[in-house]
């Protein structure tokens, strides 16, 4: 399974051109076809569409000035084709009924024509070279012909030296991609063949000076990294593995400054997931500033899934008012009235609701409704002040901050807005409070 990922990814690298912030696609035969162009941030892909004109034309614009990174344009049922914005305007040309990178052209694009000189030139020097190296093997070593083969081999390493100071010479986003490509092919073998020596360059690397910046956009490039790194501790660190991977991870968010510290981190803790590394997601979210307030949804639900666990102090709830009343307690009660248990604990909570005031305890109820009229009519019988929604279920952001994967769950929160306890039911809350 690893290994067909890898070659799912060179396929991907040798195949692709490059885009630009406006996508132009003139294409006569897909006239009336949908065009769809994805592109990417971290792990997040976000889509645009416009229809192929009766002329064959169609506009595609990634918002704003400033996205350098990888693309797909995809007419569904006609094929696609990878690209990278790097310029202002890209033309993206073809004849053909089907999109791929032979029928494709793109007249005036720099970024294009040096992708293509890169992967066709060092495809051309490789073979070259294991041709040669091949037919030297051939013949004794006092053959004639080998004095042949030698200045040819020697020109083919001369003319790849060259391609590599081309490439790091160049500004242009696709010899940053390129070089993200070749850590991959790095990575990828290090992992593969366990060496540890090596590992600890392509940790060095990843820590000090890899280009994150450009992998953000780099499109499947950047999930392939990011699994890859954390299967490299796994099989080339000891059984101190985890924490291994917890200090090099925190070194390298320490140089990344937004969009990309918050991106790599979703990234890494997604991966702790998959390896069901729980120690070392524990170790990387420790680290983590208190106030940090992520906008990634599945880092939301870690994050708040780990202050839950540790006692650790609770995001504040969003669009709670402030009291001038003394609380000893919250209780915030998360529930949906679409679910008839929870229609069942929330009418308990009611009755409840006396006892709890007269302790002192603050209750605060979020729901997950998306319909207000049924909302409205939920709260009325409710006591308490503090009745909150926002309409957007639970993908809401208090739902998300608390980590709620399932409805009703009540959170009892000390007064320095520590987790107490974590409930499913009205009757185990009063018994804890009891107790």
């Amino acid at each position: 399974m690893r290994t067909l990922k890898f070659l799912i990814f060179v396929t991907f690298c040798t195949g692709c051109h490059l885009s630009a912030q406006e996508i132009q696609l003139q294409a006569p035969a897909l006239s009336g076809k949908d065009a769809k162009l994805y592109y990417f941030t971290g792990a997040k892909v976000d889509s645009l569409v416009s229809v192929v004109d009766g002329s064959g034309k169609a506009i595609l614009s990634i918002p704003g000035k400033d996205y350098r990174g990888m693309a797909t344009l995809v007419v569904p049922g006609s094929g696609g084709i990878e690209l990278v914005a790097a310029e202002p305007v890209v033309s993206v040309q073809s004849s053909a009924s089907q999109l791929n990178t032979e029928t494709v052209s793109f007249p005036s694009s720099k970024e294009n024509s040096f992708l293509k000189h890169i992967f066709t030139s060092q495809s051309r020097y490789m073979q070259q070279q294991s041709w040669l190296q091949a037919g030297s093997q051939l013949f004794d070593a006092g053959s004639p012909f080998l004095t042949q083969l030698q200045p040819e081999l020697d020109k083919v390493n001369a003319s790849m030296q060259a391609l590599d100071k081309e490439i790091s010479s160049s500004s242009l986003y696709a010899a940053r991609y390129y070089r993200l490509a070749d850590f991959m092919n790095r990575l990828f073998d290090t992992e593969q063949k366990r060496d540890s020596e090596r590992a600890a360059l392509i940790r060095r690397e990843m820590e000090e000076s890899l280009d994150i910046a450009s992998l953000y956009r780099s499109g499947q490039l950047w999930s392939s990294v990011l699994n890859f790194y954390i299967s490299l501790f796994n099989h080339t660190a000891g059984t101190d593995k985890q924490q291994q991977y917890v200090a090099s991870v925190q070194r390298t968010l320490q140089r990344l400054p937004a969009p990309y510290y918050e991106a790599f981190l979703a990234g890494c803790i997604t991966e702790t997931e998959r390896f069901g590394w729980r120690e070392a997601q524990d170790g990387i979210l420790a680290a983590v500033h208190p106030q940090f307030a992520p906008s990634i949804r599945s880092l939301q639900r870690a994050i708040g899934a780990y202050r839950a666990k540790n006692s650790k102090e609770m995001p504040a709830i969003v669009g709670l008012d402030n009291t001038n009343e003394t609380y000893t307690r919250t209780l915030v009660a998360f529930y949906d009235s679409d679910c008839s248990s929870c229609v069942n604990e929330m009418f308990r909570l009611v009755v409840a609701y006396p006892q709890l005031k007269e302790k002192g305890i603050r209750v605060v109820s979020v729901a997950a409704d998306t319909d207000k009229k049924k909302y409205e009519k939920g709260i009325k019988d409710f006591l308490w002040t503090d009745k909150l929604c926002d309409f957007r279920g639970f993908e809401g952001e208090n739902f998300s901050n608390y980590n709620v994967v399932g409805s009703p769950s009540f959170y009892l929160l000390d007064k320095d807005n520590k987790l107490e306890g974590m409930y499913f039911a009205v009757s185990d809350v009063e018994e804890a409070i009891k107790n």
